[in-house]
């Protein structure tokens, strides 16, 4: 999604659930708390500091300006389901006609930043192919 007129992204704003430096659930991965809904899937993450914050050894640093990090690339979004779409479901008695919907539940799963560096070779590779 963008703004069709001057080609600018749209931003959304919301704060890391889990710590992004972490891996979730052993993968190289995190958690945001922001609306994210599918079709958002390949969008950056990124962490802007601005005033003061904590730093690695718990010193408050003021800034002046601020400071744009890249976190990540969102690839997901956990849902529920509720009723809504008919579907039919195979039962091992019977065929039945069963409501299921897919609701965002507001949260991301990000790919951390430093992941992300395993698609240079391929990229590069790719693109001396297209080049030549």
């Amino acid at each position: 999604m963008e703004n069709s007129i001057h080609h600018l992204p749209i931003i959304r704003k919301g704060i890391t659930a889990t710590h992004p430096k972490l891996k979730y659930n052993g993968k190289p991965e995190f958690m945001i708390d922001a609306a994210c809904f599918p079709g958002s899937s390949g969008s950056p993450v990124f962490l802007i500091r601005t005033g003061t914050y904590l730093n690695e050894d718990g010193d408050t640093v003021l800034m002046e300006g601020f400071q744009l990090i890249f976190l990540g690339t969102l690839y997901a979004g956990p849902q529920h389901t509720t009723t809504g779409e008919i579907k039919i479901i195979e039962v091992p008695t019977d065929t039945k006609p069963v409501a299921i919907s897919a609701i965002p539940n507001n949260l991301g799963l990000v790919i951390q930043a430093q992941k992300t560096l395993d698609f240079e070779t391929i990229l590069k590779e790719r693109f001396d192919r297209q080049t030549k």
